[in-house]
């Protein structure tokens, strides 16, 4: 007769696991430090996830794959279908972009995907924002969550929100974060949306 409340009690608990905040820590800031350390000492690691991007009234969607090594990454991105938009690779000879246009080289990744794709996405700072720590170089504005994780970021122009983080064999890396630049281009302000469906760290 009590047999409801089973699935009653478990649509419950797997309610509040979803929006259980991060457990609070006595030290935040030196978690961080710990934290940032660690993260900064991952030198190689690969990327599955879900973009989005929408300058102004422009925007789409594409799933990303993102190998990353110390002197070199590739990055594709997927269309519907799994059709082939974009794959940029990088080494220390240049830059390179292939699209169904043909193959480019440029000096710049972040310019070279834009100039070609529309898709602006700020590849040299985002090597190190995907894992949660600022890049290199002056940092606007910086705020911690309660457990000592960065929340948001204001670096190089942009705004960084990390929404959620996931456990992982080589600590909390984030799950989903939004970047925000208030005029990255002329169709006005751009948002890229991030949802990282796996983690491969080495």
């Amino acid at each position: 007769m009590m047999r409801w409340l089973v699935p009653a009690v478990l649509a419950a608990l797997l309610a509040g696991c979803a929006t259980m905040r991060p457990t609070a820590v006595l030290h935040p800031r030196r978690v961080w430090l710990a934290h940032q350390a660690r993260m900064a000492a991952i030198r190689r690691f690969a990327v599955s996830a879900e973009s989005g991007v929408r300058a102004g009234r422009h925007g789409g969607t594409l799933q990303l794959r993102w190998i990353v090594r110390p002197a070199a990454y590739q990055m594709t991105g997927y269309g519907p279908f799994g059709r082939l938009i974009f794959r940029l690779r990088a080494n220390a000879r240049g830059v390179w972009l292939r699209t169904e246009r043909g193959r480019f080289r440029g000096a710049s990744a972040s310019h070279l995907l834009w100039r070609l794709t529309g898709w602006r996405l700020p590849v040299a700072g985002l090597r190190f924002w995907i894992r949660g720590i600022p890049a290199p170089g002056p940092v606007a504005r910086r705020r911690l969550d309660r457990a000592g994780l960065l929340a948001f970021l204001r670096q190089a122009g942009w705004s960084i929100r990390y929404r959620s983080y996931r456990h992982t064999a080589r600590g909390r890396l984030p799950r989903f974060l939004t970047l925000t630049h208030a005029a990255a281009t002329g169709l006005g302000r751009v948002v890229v949306t991030i949802r990282i469906d796996r983690w491969r760290v080495t």
